[in-house]
């Protein structure tokens, strides 16, 4: 739970049906293309707000990815709401047993967050690939 000037935010579970045409909006508004089948079962969403994703693997590492905000709220009201996601997140990972939590970004605003929030900053030199699998 966060604090956004005397609200608490707390963050529900993500549910398709319900949330998804939301983040669409979301991440469109930030030109990113988004399909339902990239997002995973586990994530979570302050409605009007912002929203976070778990990626599970099947070792003991997971990922928190597809961080979004609404692009209507105040740079304040955003980064209380992605405080707020990225700690349900953790927790969550942490409930189920993960060991490390890992993300990525190109952005200093995201690392700086994110060691605030407690995570360690690992330098050097990364890209980013992908391979489509299928159509």
């Amino acid at each position: 739970m966060s604090q956004a000037g005397g609200e608490t935010l707390s963050p529900i579970l993500f549910v398709r049906e319900l949330h998804f045409e939301q983040i669409l909006r979301w991440n469109h508004a930030r030109k990113e293309v988004l399909t339902a089948d990239i997002l995973p079962q586990t994530g979570y969403i302050l409605p009007g707000k912002a929203a976070g994703f778990l990626y599970r693997t099947d070792s003991s590492v997971a990922w928190i990815e597809n961080l979004v905000a609404a692009p209507e709220l105040s740079r304040e009201e955003r980064s209380v709401a992605i405080d707020a996601i990225v700690k349900a997140v953790s927790d969550e990972a942490r409930r189920l047993g993960f060991k490390l939590l890992l993300g990525y970004t190109v952005l200093d605003a995201v690392v700086k967050r994110a060691e605030r929030l407690g995570f360690n900053h690992v330098e050097g030199n990364f890209q980013l690939v992908a391979l489509q699998l299928q159509s």
